[in-house]
């Protein structure tokens, strides 16, 4: 259990005496916070009377509570030097290194240190290898130097770009008698001790030299301090909350109607779980999830909108108060009923991903959409009830939004009697579509006249520049589009400033002697059924612990393999550039029969091995010497992740299953996916070979095995291609749902169109963003087809419903009926998203920002492109486009005439005609709107 440091000068060399100072002298401190001596590790190996400080330099041997010293920490400071007869335990060492002490006691202050520049230097020519061999005292007096060092320091390099400190502790504490005391307590302590004593002590201290600069991490330290982050970020979830719930009261003029509203949308939570949970039988749920939160508060306020604006309006048409709710039940729950259906499509489309947390965040967002719109239409009628009989007086703001909407209203007064005089058709007009607008409704707020008169003109009159200008976009954006790729880096959960993240990404990059934690690590196994290891039948994607049952190689043997899988890992282990291997010493596998060889051949000779090895193996002493072998308490330490065996019959008995053998690349993960690809052919055809020669040729039946490494690649070429497959299958699903809706293919393909071009313009900024698809950019592009459906499928609904024929009158009633509604619901879902830009947590601001994205670029496409597209001649006419209207009518022409009819019987003149031709005038008459009282 460590404390680790690492620091970083700002330039040049670190290895100078200033910085060397400023990193003892912080060291020093760090030693001297309270609680170090009862957390710190003990050093065993020293007596067990105390040690006393005297003749060392203070502070670099302390004494714990029970009297034992605490081990030297890990650090260049006191990097040992073996010319000076010092011991090359890092543990152990007397506190000489790089900084010197020239006085006899061997007591400097920091001030009097010299740097031993020599010292450097010789480290650098002794030491030639990156990753020597620790076996000797050479080679671990090497290791210990340079492992603290970065990657690139060597002869001919001897300028350090980081270097790096460990400070040790361990257990047992005080209060446990032993390590296996309850060590979960003493492991939760212990990181306790770390996080409030040295977290924010170390964030807020620096050193004194400016010229440097330190991160930190250690036991314990990120997972703490990253639920602190996220019990942080919670605090945005509410504002969201409360943003909502303040503008839907103040659009509503009422608090009743506000707080039913918002605990309408979270009890949404409860029967959706219970769906998710019991229905689908999902297990998993993750903080991804949750952020449906965000998703549904937009789109229930939508919900709850659609519903009071139909509400308001049905004041109008009836008295009653059951007759005006049965009117808003009928027209309102039809339209969420539309867009409710096209937004759970789109999600759950993306249920069916490989991928389980995109496929539980989709399917979990459309349960909630789903119980959502239920409520909406069970719950919310008594809501408005209630509010109609006893709340209607209590305004929000002493009424202080309507006051607002009536002094609007009065400031339009000239403006209405300018577009009264517009209303009016000359009779001889030869652009008379375009003022054909004949039917006005009874009454409608201040907001609806505007959209329905002056905005409506304006999108008329410029419907041809519109859609050109669109073009335009569209054809920018999916070129930017078309340059999407997958994100080769590792996810990043903090900002790249953040000392944790930074951290992170600084460990890899500096120390990485024998392969960088970031390198392709080719694992390969022997054991297994080559073409079909695992039976994941009946598995649970979600859960990471139930990976399946493993399918074993019955022919396996171990004895007959042992050569093949010797030859292989020496193969592997040779420096190849075609193969990006590094060679050994500085790359060398983890292959355990090297040193089970080894070990036969000093113990019983170089002739046994053939003995027990190859086709003709004498299996009985083979396992009988790997046994012996494997009782050394080192060698099982060291080798038993690479060796496994099941226990059979009665008595039990070893069966040994499968081995393994590592090596890590020269290359990293960040490589491209198509190069990454190549590469792996190349080791996929690097096994087929060995498998053609000897020693492999002759045991192949007996030693099939094959390597795994590069899932990550086929990981990133899936995420992108289930990422555009998940789009388009939502559209697909989308169209074919407003078909059904609006019955009309015309107004349906167009929404579609509009939804295309959303969701194209997202993806196209998130290029221009410079963002990478990633797991967290897929789970965002989840829910752009289902946020980008809701405002185009209303429009699309109000379109259809209008009373009018020509074209210009419907984008009018659309936009007068419907626009309001659509800008109330983006309003709430945009203010709920811009809180999401503030969290410390990446994955939080990049979902409030597609968030944001697309339902700005949803309501600025839904109300200027998609009305300039049918008010031109495009947009369809009475009932062209309207497939429900002419499948009544061809049924009507079928029916069988009567077989008798009275001759004699004189049609009126007026009689109605059936209307059975493609020549008829089918134009549905205007029916215009009852007068009120």
């Amino acid at each position: 259990m460590t404390l680790e440091l690492i620091y970083l000068p700002k330039y040049g060399d670190v290895l100078e005496l200033n910085i060397l100072k400023s990193i003892f002298e912080l060291e020093q401190r760090i030693m001297q916070r309270t609680g170090y001596d009862q957390h710190c590790k003990i050093d065993y190996s020293a007596e067990d009377v105390a040690v006393q400080d005297s003749g060392d330099v203070e502070g670099t041997k302390r004494i714990n509570a029970e009297g034992r010293p605490c081990a030297v920490h890990s650090t260049i400071v006191w990097a040992c030097d073996p010319s000076k007869g010092h011991s090359c335990d890092q543990l152990l060492s007397d506190p000489v290194g790089l900084l010197n002490c020239p006085k006899a006691n061997a007591v400097c202050s920091p001030d009097e240190f010299l740097f031993d520049n020599a010292f450097k230097v010789n480290k650098a020519t002794m030491y030639s290898e990156s990753r020597p061999n620790q076996d000797t005292a050479d080679g671990l007096q090497s290791w210990n130097f340079l492992r603290l060092v970065d990657s690139a320091f060597a002869p001919g390099n001897v300028v350090a770009a980081a270097v790096r400190t460990e400070f040790w502790f361990g257990v047992p504490l005080a209060g446990y008698p032993t390590v296996n005391d309850d060590p979960d307590s003493q492991s939760e302590d212990l990181t306790d001790f770390l996080y409030d004593t040295y977290s924010d002590w170390l964030l807020e201290n620096q050193l004194t030299n400016p010229e440097v600069e330190y991160v930190f991490n250690g036991h314990g330290l990120f997972s703490r301090y990253l639920d602190d982050v996220l019990a942080g970020d919670a605090v945005f979830a509410v504002m969201s909350m409360i943003f909502v719930l303040i503008y839907i009261a103040f659009m509503t003029n009422s608090w009743w109607l506000s707080f039913m509203g918002i605990g309408q949308i979270i009890m949404s939570f409860g029967p959706a779980y219970f769906i998710y949970y019991l229905v689908f039988q999902q297990r998993f749920f993750g903080v991804f999830n949750m952020l449906s939160i965000f998703i549904i508060l937009g789109i229930g306020a939508d919900d709850i909108f659609v519903f009071l604006d139909t509400w308001d309006s049905s004041q109008f048409k009836f008295k009653a108060p059951w007759k005006r709710m049965a009117y808003t039940w009928r027209h309102a729950g039809k339209a969420m009923l539309m867009t409710s259906l096209t937004t759970m499509i789109s999600f759950i489309s993306n249920a069916n991903s490989s991928f389980p947390a995109i496929q539980t965040f989709g399917l979990f967002a459309a349960m909630l959409v789903l119980v959502n719109y239920c409520a909406v239409m069970i719950y919310f009628p008594s809501v408005v009830f209630i509010y109609n009989s006893y709340f209607e007086e209590w305004k929000f703001c002493f009424g202080g939004p309507a006051k607002l909407s009536e002094l609007f209203h009065k400031g339009m007064k000239l403006a209405e009697m300018q577009i009264a005089k517009d209303d009016l058709v000359p009779k001889e007009d030869p652009d008379a579509e375009e003022q054909a607008y004949l039917v006005k409704e009874p009454s409608e707020g201040a907001v609806n006249h505007w959209f329905r008169h002056s905005y409506g003109n304006c999108v008329i009159s410029a419907k041809v520049f519109t859609l050109f200008a669109f073009a335009a976009l569209i054809g920018a954006m999916a070129s930017q589009a078309a340059r999407l790729e997958s994100d080769p880096e590792p996810v990043k959960i903090l900002p790249s400033e953040n000392n944790y993240q930074k951290f992170m990404d600084k460990k890899p990059d500096y120390f990485a002697r024998g392969g960088s934690v970031d390198a392709i690590e080719i694992v390969f196994a022997w054991g297994f059924n080559i073409y079909d290891p695992i039976d994941r039948s009946g598995t649970i994607s979600t859960d990471v612990d139930d990976r399946g049952v493993p399918r074993y190689d019955p022919n396996f043997n171990l004895a007959k393999a042992s050569r093949c899988i010797y030859s292989i890992c020496e193969a592997a282990q040779e420096k190849s550039d075609f193969l990006k291997t590094g060679g050994y010493p500085d790359f060398p596998i983890d292959c355990f029969l090297f040193d089970f060889k080894k070990w036969v051949d000093a113990n019983h000779g170089p002739t046994t091995w053939d003995e027990i090895t190859g086709i003709n193996a004498d299996a009985v002493k083979y396992e009988d010497l790997l046994t012996s072998w494997g009782n050394d308490p080192d060698v099982l330490s060291e080798w038993k992740p690479f060796i496994y065996a099941e226990e059979v019959g009665t008595p039990p008995v070893a069966d040994l299953r499968f081995v393994i053998a590592e090596l890590k690349l020269t290359v990293t993960e960040t490589i491209d996916n198509d190069e990454g690809e190549e590469l792996w052919n190349r080791w996929e055809a690097f096994m087929q070979e060995q498998y053609t020669k000897s020693p492999c040729l002759e045991v192949e039946e007996f030693a099939k095995g094959f390597q795994s490494s590069f899932d990550f690649i086929f990981v990133r070429k899936i995420l992108v291609e289930e990422a555009f497959e998940g789009i388009m299958l939502s559209l697909v699903l989308a169209f074919v749902i407003l078909v059904l809706a609006t019955t009309n293919v015309l107004v349906a393909l167009y929404a579609a169109i509009t939804i295309l071009c959303i969701v194209v313009c997202t993806v196209g900024t998130i290029v221009l963003l410079g963002w990478k698809l990633g797991v967290l950019e897929s789970i965002g592009l989840v829910m752009v087809p289902g946020l980008s459906v809701d405002f185009v499928a209303h429009l699309a609904e109000g379109y259809v419903e209008s009373h009018q024929t020509e074209r210009i009158g419907r984008v009018r009633d659309m936009l007068g009926r419907v626009a309001i509604s659509v800008v109330s619901g983006a309003i709430s879902t945009l203010g709920a998203s811009i809180f999401l830009f503030l969290p410390t947590i990446i994955f939080f601001n990049k979902f409030g920002i597609m968030m944001f994205m697309t339902i700005g670029f949803s309501l600025f496409w839904a109300l200027v492109f998609f009305p300039a597209i049918l008010a031109s001649p495009l947009g369809p006419n009475g009932n062209i486009g309207n497939w429900w209207y002419f499948t009544k009518q061809h049924i009507k022409c079928l029916r069988p005439k009567e077989d008798e009819k009275d001759k004699n019987e004189v049609e009126p003149k007026d009689a109605e005609k059936e209307d059975c031709g493609p020549d008829q005038d089918v134009e549905m008459e205007v029916k215009k709107p009852k007068e009120t009282a």
